[in-house]
């Protein structure tokens, strides 16, 4: 995989969260992506499974977004969801990018570790995977959804965290502007 290709580095974006404290541990920038070809039943974000364009952002405009949310909020990392981020093909650019600028990265994926592109995982501190599976709902966990999604610590970076996922109280965080009314969390 060329990783110096321009023409993999545009993210369909679906929405963007500066700042919040339920999508992992510490002040995290959350960036759902647009899309997923896996479709799951009862999926908490079914509006983002169409494989539409959304708003199509470049390499360099969305770390812009996230290194002004460090700026001004002091973000510890990203987290990234959907849809399926995986079908992102300029993916390893970004998380490498992130990875250089100093930040921690955490992935959500309806995919199996066992599938995901080793240079996908290259730059991911926390891999979050498997598919929602509504007959399995999780309560003992947050953000997770359904028993059968595993915490992957590729790194060392969130070990220590583990016990943010474990913790059976839901946590939610609302927006409200004058168009728009936004809720994420668990």
């Amino acid at each position: 995989m060329d990783l110096n290709s321009s023409s993999k580095s545009n993210f369909n974006v679906a929405h963007i969260k500066l700042c919040t404290r339920t999508e992992g541990p510490f002040k995290r920038c959350c960036i759902w992506f647009q899309g997923c070809d896996l479709k799951c039943p009862g999926c908490c974000n079914e509006s983002l499974q169409p494989l539409i364009p959304n708003h199509i952002m470049g390499l360099d405009e969305l770390m812009g977004v996230i290194l002004q949310a460090r700026a001004d909020f002091g973000i510890e990392g990203i987290t990234l969801s959907g849809g399926e981020p995986l079908l992102q093909k300029g993916l390893p650019l970004l998380l490498k990018a992130v990875h250089e600028a100093g930040l921690g990265t955490i992935v959500f994926t309806g995919r199996y570790l066992s599938s995901v592109d080793p240079t996908v995982l290259r730059h991911v501190d926390l891999l979050i995977d498997g598919p929602f599976l509504e007959d399995n709902r999780d309560s003992s966990r947050v953000l997770l959804g359904s028993t059968n999604k595993g915490l992957h610590f590729l790194t060392d970076r969130y070990k220590q965290q583990e016990s943010y996922f474990n913790n059976p109280v839901a946590i939610e965080e609302i927006a409200l502007g004058p168009e728009y009314f936004f809720i994420n969390g668990d």
